[in-house]
């Protein structure tokens, strides 16, 4: 399957991106079953640790072409990707310091896993809590949110996801108020990479993760695009592979 096989669906919400550099991936699903990580999805994961474990270590990451573009972006941001690290070289760096894996839902675990691959933040939220248009923007003074895993996320200067409410995501630490729980049925899904990446490797990280949406999550009413500060398109892949995403340095 690639992306031109996914049933044009009309999209639920319009994104808009104001910061400088970059470009997302969006995914949207209508339905969508939360549950435990299933055996099959669990050994794809584990596969996937055991082969980065052999072709990278903690200190040749950051030359990896993907992990090098978005610690640059970071930093047009004013923003130190040593100190507030992007989501996907945390979960990256946790692999090849052989700690576990997380392990939350088949969703979360979904996004984990293409963001270790891609090395691309991927942000997963509950649709039914997100409401009107979403802008990609750098927080406001004083903007802050109950995060996971930690009491208050100060926003600040930081990139992030917001609604009519305010911020709800950001690809370092995302928000309690949209976060995938068992109770969630409809998916908002963003893949928020560097404006240089080609739009045909973003297109194959699109792929595989609507490929596994459908696979291990039930996915239905599917809808995916890629938008930009200057473009809103719906990019058509190559064949799914993990090699059109192969490490280059």
């Amino acid at each position: 399957m690639t992306i031109s096989d996914v049933r044009p669906e009309r999209a639920l919400y319009d994104i808009q991106i104001e910061l400088r550099g970059a470009k997302a991936g969006v995914v949207e699903a209508r339905k969508v079953q939360v549950m435990s990580c299933e055996i099959g999805l669990s050994e794809e994961i584990s596969a996937t640790c055991d082969r980065f474990l052999k072709m990278v270590s903690i200190d040749s990451l950051p030359h990896w072409e993907q992990i090098h573009a978005v610690r640059k972006m970071f930093r047009e941001w004013r923003n130190d990707p040593s100190k507030y690290r992007p989501s996907s070289e945390a979960l990256l760096r946790r692999v090849l310091k052989r700690q576990p894996f997380p392990r939350i839902s088949n969703i979360v675990d979904i996004a984990n896993l293409g963001a270790i691959e891609t090395g691309f933040p991927h942000g997963c939220y509950d649709g039914a809590r997100i409401s009107g248009p979403v802008e990609i923007r750098q927080g406001d003074i004083g903007e802050e949110y109950d995060g996971i895993g930690r009491q208050t996320f100060r926003l600040e200067g930081r990139p992030v996801f917001s609604d009519i409410h305010g911020p709800f995501g950001c690809p370092v630490s995302d928000s309690t108020r949209t976060m995938v729980t068992p109770s969630t049925k409809e998916l908002l899904a963003i893949i928020l990479a560097p404006e240089s990446i080609s739009d045909l490797m973003l297109g194959t990280a699109l792929s595989l993760f609507v490929r596994r949406l459908e696979c291990w999550c039930g996915a239905t009413g599917l809808s995916t695009r890629v938008v930009g500060r200057r473009l809103s398109i719906c990019p058509v892949s190559p064949e799914i592979s993990c090699q059109n995403l192969s490490m280059r340095t």
